[in-house]
């Protein structure tokens, strides 16, 4: 997504918008009572997207590693046998 701009709003809790080319955005809604300037708020939000995109992926990348450790054990077999 090409970032376009983002938008911080504060109703009932501060949300953080990171809005990009061809109306894709990203919301972040952050924890109601966050006191803190618009520059902190971005921050968070972005860190909060990056443990996001983390989420789950050593699990992916165990079953990936296992699956291909499956795959060298049944040509390495089929070489011996």
């Amino acid at each position: 997504m090409q970032m376009m701009g983002i938008v911080v709003s504060r109703d009932q809790a501060p949300i953080v918008e990171f809005r990009g080319e061809g109306g894709e955005s990203i919301t972040v809604t952050l924890q109601a009572g966050h006191t803190l300037p618009d520059d902190q708020l971005i921050a968070k939000a972005k860190a909060m997207m990056i443990q996001v995109a983390q989420f789950g992926m050593d699990q992916t990348n165990s079953a990936a590693m296992s699956d291909r450790l499956s795959a060298d054990e049944v040509i390495q077999s089929g070489m011996s046998g």
